[in-house]
This record gives structure tokens, C-alpha cells and sequence, in this order.
């Protein structure tokens, strides 16, 4: 298990309220948080600096570049880091759409504390 202040998580939400959420959740649990609001500014970010980060969560439907195709570009390249789907959408064709992208989870929207950090220790 990674320690938790180490642990540098990348936030990818357009939605300034889901993003509020879930940055202050991982915050108050001691979680290095970088949010950003959009596929173009994840893919600017990890590209260069994957091994800075222990996970990505990542919206799917978001401007410019959405979640999905960011996973297939980050997993083109050969970049391993865990990425776990946060969708509004919670039915299995997304989460089939998602494992295709090379997204190794995937959490439903609205974001639950229970659910969050449960796939944290998953994945960390």
C-alpha cells in the first residue's frame, strides 16, 4: 500500500461540482490531489509524467478529448497507471466500453465516500 501523502492522484472532471466532491473527499483522507477539467490537459500532464502519479479517475464525458479516448492514447503509448471510470452512466455496456479502453475499473456517479476509497485500496 502506497502512503497516502505520496500518492499523487490525477483528477479528470469537467463538472465543477462532481470535481469539488471528490477532491475535498480525497484531501480530507490525506491524498495528493491535481485536478484538471478536460482529456487535453490529462493527456498534457500524464504523457510527460505518468510515473508521478499512483491513479488517474476520469470522467468520461467530457470537452475536447473525452475520458475514453484518453485511456486509449495513455495505453497506446504504453502507460501502465491505473485509470478508473467515473460515470453517470451506470450500465454495463459502460463499463464493457470502458475495460475496451484500457480503464481498469469503473466507479457510478453520483460518487460515494464507501465506493471511492474502496477502489483507492484496490488500486493503490
Amino acid at each position: 500500500m502506497v502512503e497516502k501523502a505520496s500518492c499523487k492522484i490525477l483528477l479528470v472532471e469537467d463538472d465543477f461540482i462532481n470535481g469539488k466532491i471528490v477532491k475535498t473527499l480525497l484531501e480530507k483522507a490525506n491524498y495528493n490531489v491535481e485536478w484538471v477539467k478536460n482529456g487535453k490537459e490529462a493527456l498534457e500532464i500524464l504523457i510527460p509524467n505518468s510515473g508521478d502519479y499512483g491513479l488517474v479517475l476520469m470522467d468520461i464525458q467530457m470537452p475536447i478529448i473525452n475520458g475514453y479516448e484518453v485511456s486509449l492514447n495513455l495505453r497506446e503509448i504504453g502507460i501502465k497507471i491505473p485509470i478508473i471510470c467515473m460515470t453517470a452512466n451506470a450500465y454495463s455496456d459502460e463499463n464493457r466500453k470502458s475495460k475496451e479502453a484500457g480503464m481498469n475499473d469503473y466507479i457510478s456517479k453520483p460518487v460515494t465516500k464507501t465506493v471511492l476509497f474502496e477502489m483507492l485500496d484496490k488500486y493503490l
